[in-house]
Order: C-alpha cells, then sequence, then structure tokens
C-alpha cells in the first residue's frame, strides 16, 4: 500500500519517539528509585554493591545513553533521520518538483 510522505506525518513520528523517550526515562528512573530503595534497606553487603555496579556500569548505559540520551542515542539518531529527510525531501525536493511539474520548460 503506497503512502504520501507529507510533514504531518514527520511531525507524528517525532511526536511517538519523544513519547517513547518520556516513557523509557520515567520507567528507568522508577527502576533507579527501586534499586536505590531495596539496596539502601534490605539488601546490603557485596552483593548488593555488586548488584548496584552491574546496574549502574551495564544496564544504566544500555537504558539511557544508549537509548534515550539527548544527542548520541538511538532515538536522537531517529529523531535527527526525521529531520533530515523532512529538510532534504519535502522541504527542498518536493517545491522544486512542484515548480518542474507546473512548468516542465523550465528544466
Amino acid at each position: 500500500m503506497a503512502s504520501i510522505l507529507t510533514s504531518a506525518i514527520i511531525a507524528d513520528a517525532k511526536s511517538s519517539v519523544s513519547t517513547y523517550v518520556s516513557t523509557a526515562q520515567a520507567l528507568y528512573d522508577e527502576l533507579s528509585s527501586l534499586l536505590a530503595n531495596l539496596t539502601g534497606n534490605n539488601f546490603i553487603g557485596d552483593a548488593s554493591t555488586g548488584f548496584m555496579d552491574f546496574f549502574r556500569t551495564k544496564a544504566t548505559p544500555v537504558l539511557v545513553d544508549n537509548l534515550t540520551e539527548p544527542g548520541s542515542s538511538i532515538t536522537a539518531g531517529i529523531t535527527a533521520m526525521l529531520d533530515s529527510i523532512k529538510e532534504q525531501l519535502l522541504d527542498t525536493v518536493d517545491p522544486q518538483l512542484g515548480e518542474i511539474n507546473r512548468d516542465p520548460t523550465q528544466s
């Protein structure tokens, strides 16, 4: 099924990415808080320290740095790609093609 790419589609996609980032960040913050509470009160000692080290050094980079970090994460890359598509195709190529289609003798 063919569809027409529009600025509205790009804006909707960017909004969805933003919602995903906000939701993922909120879930990470909640998990981080729960783990801090758990290891602060009921789960102490070397095992607790090792678990929190794992969370900080392995889980956090995956959940934050690679997924939701502004400017360098996958979602930031998706947003930049959507901006680039809009700028290069919709804002540049489409108007040029529109002019050529209106008057083919201009090419």
